[in-house]
């Protein structure tokens, strides 16, 4: 396990130093470049580490260095590392680590769209949160605009985006605790740096991040995320061999942290029901796949006493692949008319959106049925009828 480096020692602490590995397609890429010129704050070391994209990238980002170094001399420092082919995004970090000498750090991807106020954001959020030491920002899709990413929440056996797909209006309202989070967007202090040291490079693209956030744990600091600093993500050119290596990085990863993690999806899902008034009304109907996950949360509703376990309606066997659910196919005709309300579990809930029909019909019955989902969510059946477009296909 790499043990800590000591900052650069050369120069005076600057405020803030962003690692930017870059791995990426030129229009992407050019994207990125636009909204870090217009947004990267005051007092800052920019360090671009170009991982093998290719000439023309290269190109891109010297004349960005050259730009903004004539810009903004007085207020930043831009220096930037060349590698004539990918090494992983383990490995470029770690590059932009050892240069680094600010008193915070941030590692920002290639392929986001930032927002104005991310940086002075993010380190707002370390300064109110000091215990933590890191925090991240929450990432949305640029295509609908919902959550992508904002912590990972975990059952017993596997890893979830919490709130995927969410409205940013539905987050939490104040930074929350999560267990871990992407380095897509992410900060962390100068004591966190020195305490952990480099990313273990035994990682190749994948997980070196929430392997780093683990070793930082176990020294006392957490993760915090800021439903007040988003910016979109396009999730591009992720590296090399990514896809080839994600079971060995997988592996590696719940060998070596499995049992320090926490069940905490679960409680989370419990918290969104908390306080609904008259929740044993609602008829309880199971349309997730995932049968441990989906059964820890009936069983942890019943023993909050917010409903009875024995009456859950399970029609998860008619669900399959992770495409559409058509409630119409799926449900029988009898709840589509149940006086009582509803609560369906499901995987998450942008796969109930193509039911137009069937949600107009149920509407005319009942408008507070809820669902929830494996993810964290909780959304009204009517919310999602006002989300369904009339049509997407291109004949």
């Amino acid at each position: 396990m790499p043990g800590a480096v000591p900052y650069a020692t050369w120069g005076v602490l600057l405020r803030s130093s962003i690692i930017v590995p870059i791995y990426q397609s030129p229009t992407v890429l050019s994207l990125f470049l636009r909204s870090l010129r217009s947004t990267i704050e005051p007092d800052a070391e920019l360090i671009l580490v170009n991982d093998g994209s290719g000439p023309e990238a290269g190109e891109m980002i010297e004349e960005f260095a050259r730009t903004l170094k004539a810009e903004r001399a007085d207020t930043l420092t831009v220096g930037t590392v060349h590698n004539t082919t990918p090494r992983g995004c383990g490995q470029a970090l770690n590059q932009g680590l050892l240069q680094a000498r600010g008193d915070h750090v941030f590692f920002v991807d290639s392929d986001l769209v930032l927002s104005p106020g991310w940086q002075s954001g993010m380190l707002r959020t370390l300064h109110d949160h000091p215990r933590a030491g890191m925090t991240a920002g929450v990432l949305l899709y640029p295509q609908t605009g919902g959550v992508q990413h904002c912590g990972i929440s975990f059952s017993e056996t596997s890893g979830r985006h919490l709130y995927l797909n969410a409205r940013p209006a539905d987050l939490p309202g104040a930074p929350y605790r999560v267990q871990l989070a992407a380095f897509a967007l992410f900060a962390m202090t100068r004591r966190v740096r020195d305490d952990v040291g480099l990313l273990d490079e035994r990682y190749f693209n994948g997980y070196e991040d929430f392997d780093y956030q683990m070793r930082a744990r176990s020294l006392g600091h957490h993760t915090v995320i800021d439903p007040r600093v988003t910016s979109y993500h396009w999730e591009q050119r992720n590296g090399v061999h990514r896809a080839s290596n994600r079971k060995s990085n997988l592996a590696r990863f719940w060998k070596t942290w499995g049992g320090h993690l926490e069940n905490d999806v679960v409680p989370r899902i419990v918290d969104t029901l908390t306080g609904e008034a008259g929740l044993d009304r609602y008829v309880p109907v199971d349309l997730a796949e995932t049968r441990t996950d989906a059964t820890d949360v009936w069983k942890a509703l019943s023993d909050a006493s917010l409903l009875d376990r024995h009456d859950v309606l399970d029609h998860s066997t008619k669900v399959g692949g992770e495409g559409p659910i058509l409630l119409a196919q799926v449900l029988p005709d009898a709840l589509l008319t149940e006086a009582r309300p509803l609560l369906l579990l499901v995987e998450n809930f942008v796969r109930l959106l193509d039911n137009r029909m069937w949600l107009t019909e149920r509407l005319r019955v009942r408008t507070d049925d809820i669902v929830i989902d494996l993810h964290g969510n909780r959304t009204g059946l009517a919310d999602l009828h006002a989300g369904c477009w009339p049509g997407v296909k291109v004949r």
